[in-house]
């Protein structure tokens, strides 16, 4: 039995799913597991935190799936200030808010077997975690390059100073091993599937008799493709589904923006939808997304087409790419998948067996890098 402790900037319980939910929740069958949501913050709501639909349950344990939960809520939290006069404050801000750490937070990381820290703002808490429980192992979740989302810094220097308190890096793409200081301790273990979801009959949400399409998620949302596509094919319905705030403005008949919803209801969009839509933003799109896009496999899953820009097609069966921003290659794209003959297929493990190779990547040639 393995007690498991996750620290992420996302929430065990919030409705959009990335694979640390996954993952969690794999590790709770396994063992006592807790997840700390950190950074979360007066703030951060004011940008469109997306947990602020759990804001009033922060700053207490609650117990859900087998998984205890703490949102960790302040006034404040620190931030990138993106001003090299401002590194010491921004520092000092760092340092302070790792002080604060709440006596739960302490208690699980002195119980824990392993310590799972997701890349973004959790890895500045590495060297507390190793000071608080030295036994412990780390593994650090590297779901995105620090560097493309944005982060401090102080949180990228943390990383490398700290890197080799690391047990193991668990890497979803293998793109992602050149911003690492070094592989010694990275192993590959790919994004896992639930292939069952697909094996469900899920009720149409669709307007009978309309061609209907999906976007899921907010991450690099170009939302210029919505405006030249709902031009251009008035015919078709557009839905959008948890961009957040990036889809705010949109507005012609044949869009329908939805809120963010629960994982399993966007599932009945997926299973019929005529295809799916990826608008990645065109922002210097890092390789490693070509491998770690959860909306792709997911259309890949349910068999769907998918319509996503130049740089995300990756000779892979069943993607139409368009140029972001050219109307005529958005038309041939949404034209291609709709009379795509494609077999789509998705060669993937499922979340116990990534979860496996993560724990014992020695027992595992494949995951080698």
């Amino acid at each position: 039995m393995t007690r498991s402790l996750f620290i992420s900037v996302h929430d065990f319980r919030s409705l959009r799913k990335a694979s640390v939910h996954f993952i969690a929740a794999e590790m709770a069958r396994r063992g006592p597991t807790a997840f700390l949501s950190i950074g979360l913050s007066s703030l951060s709501l004011r940008r469109g935190d997306t947990r602020a639909s759990l804001a009033d349950r922060a700053n207490q344990v609650e117990t859900v799936d087998g998984v205890e939960c703490y949102l960790w809520r302040m006034k404040w939290h620190p931030f990138n200030m993106r001003r090299a006069v401002l590194a010491p404050v921004e520092r000092g801000m760092f340092w302070l808010y790792r002080q604060m750490l709440p006596a739960i937070a302490r208690k699980w990381i002195r119980r824990a077997d392993t310590v799972f820290i997701e890349s973004g703002m959790a890895p500045i808490f590495i060297s507390d975690v190793r000071k608080l429980n030295p036994s412990a192992r780390i593994i650090y979740l590297m779901s995105d390059d620090l560097e493309v989302v944005g982060c401090a810094d102080t949180i990228k220097n943390d990383f490398v100073r700290n890197f080799d308190m690391i047990d193991t890096v668990r890497m979803p793409s293998r793109y992602l091993l050149e911003r690492l200081p070094h592989a010694r301790s990275a192993v590959f273990a790919p994004h896992g599937i639930d292939r069952g979801i697909a094996e469900k009959n899920y009720p149409n949400p669709y307007t009978p008799g309309r061609i209907s399409c999906v976007s899921i998620g907010s991450m690099l949302f170009d939302r210029t493709f919505f405006q030249i596509a709902a031009q251009i094919r008035p015919d078709i319905d557009f839905h959008i589904i948890g961009a957040g705030h990036a889809a705010d403005g949109l507005d012609a008949p044949n869009i329908i923006i939805h809120p963010e919803m629960a994982f399993e209801r966007t599932l009945s969009y997926l299973q019929h939808a005529s295809f799916g839509v990826a608008p990645y933003r065109d922002a210097n799109t890092p390789r490693y997304l070509l491998d770690t896009s959860l909306k792709l496999r997911q259309f890949a899953l349910f068999g769907i087409p998918a319509v996503c820009p130049d740089f995300a097609l990756n000779d892979t069966a069943g993607r139409y790419g368009y140029r972001p921003g050219d109307a005529q290659s958005i038309g041939r794209a949404i034209d291609a998948a709709l009379q795509s003959s494609d077999v789509i297929e998705l060669d993937a493990h499922s979340w116990p067996e990534i979860v496996q190779r993560i724990l014992t990547p020695e027992a595992y040639p494949d995951t080698r890098v």
